[in-house]
C-alpha cells in the first residue's frame, strides 16, 4: 500500500512538472511568434518580451537532472546532463550575462528560441498525456520525428550565440572566452550521441507493428513504477 501511495505521489509530480514546463514553453513560443508577426525583422526588443520567462523555464530543466539521479525516471545521468547543460550555459553564461544586439537580438537568437520552444512543447505535452494514459499518435510522431530537423537548428543558433558571445567574454576574462571555446568545440560529439539516441529511440518505438504490440503489450501489464516516462 505504502508503495502504491508512493508511485501515486510521484506520478502525480511528474505530470504537475510537464505540464508546468509545458506551459512555460508554450509561453515563449507564443510570445515569440506574437513579436515576430507584429516586428518583422525588428528584433530589438525581442529579449524584453521573453528573455527572463525563457531563462526561467529552461533553468527549470535542471531538475531533470535530479529526476535521473534519484531513480524517478529512466532517462540515465549523462543523457540529461549532456540535454540540459549546454542551455543552461546558453541562456546563463550568455543571454543573462551579456546585452548586446548581436546577442540578444539576432536570428540565431531567433532560431535558437524557436527550434527550443517547439522542441519542449512536443515533448513535455507528450510526457505529461503519457503519464496520464493519454495517447494522442500525432503528438507521438512529432516527438520522434521533429527533431531531424530541430536538433540541428537549435544548435546552429547556439553556437552562433556562443561565438558572438566570444569577444565580449573575451573582455571579462581570457579563460572564460577559452570556456566557451572548449564547450563548442564538444559540441558535434554531444550532439551526435543525443542525435543517434534520438533515431534509435525513433524505430524503437515508431519501428512498426511489431514494436507498436510490444509496447502495449508492456503498458497492459506494467505496475505504477514501471511506467516511470523518460524526462
Amino acid at each position: 500500500m505504502a508503495d502504491t501511495k508512493s508511485n501515486g505521489v510521484v506520478e502525480s509530480y511528474l505530470v504537475a512538472y510537464n505540464a508546468a514546463s509545458f506551459v512555460g514553453w508554450g509561453y515563449v513560443l507564443v510570445q515569440t511568434v506574437m513579436y515576430l508577426l507584429e516586428n518583422g525583422a525588428d528584433l530589438s526588443g525581442l529579449f524584453n518580451r521573453i528573455g527572463y520567462p525563457l531563462i526561467y523555464v529552461q533553468t527549470g530543466a535542471a531538475l531533470e537532472i535530479a529526476h535521473s539521479l534519484v531513480g524517478i525516471v529512466r532517462s540515465g545521468i549523462l543523457t540529461a546532463l549532456m540535454q540540459v547543460y549546454s542551455r543552461l550555459l546558453l541562456v546563463w553564461g550568455t543571454l543573462y550575462m551579456f546585452d548586446y544586439p548581436e546577442i540578444r537580438a539576432s536570428p540565431a537568437f531567433v532560431l535558437m528560441v524557436l527550434a527550443w520552444a517547439v522542441t519542449e512543447c512536443v515533448r513535455y505535452s507528450h510526457y505529461a498525456l503519457s503519464l496520464l494514459d493519454i495517447e494522442v499518435p500525432a503528438l507521438l510522431y512529432l516527438r520522434y520525428t521533429l527533431f531531424y530537423v530541430l536538433y540541428p537548428a537549435g544548435v546552429t543558433g547556439e553556437l552562433l550565440e556562443m561565438w558572438a558571445a566570444l569577444p565580449h567574454a573575451a573582455a571579462i576574462h581570457p579563460m572564460f572566452r577559452a570556456f566557451l571555446i572548449v564547450n563548442m568545440i564538444n559540441y558535434p560529439p554531444v550532439l551526435y550521441k543525443l542525435y543517434t539516441h534520438m533515431i534509435r529511440q525513433r524505430r524503437k518505438i515508431l519501428g512498426g507493428a511489431t514494436a507498436g504490440k510490444s509496447k502495449s503489450a508492456d503498458k497492459a501489464g506494467a505496475s505504477p513504477a514501471a511506467k516511470k516516462k523518460k524526462l
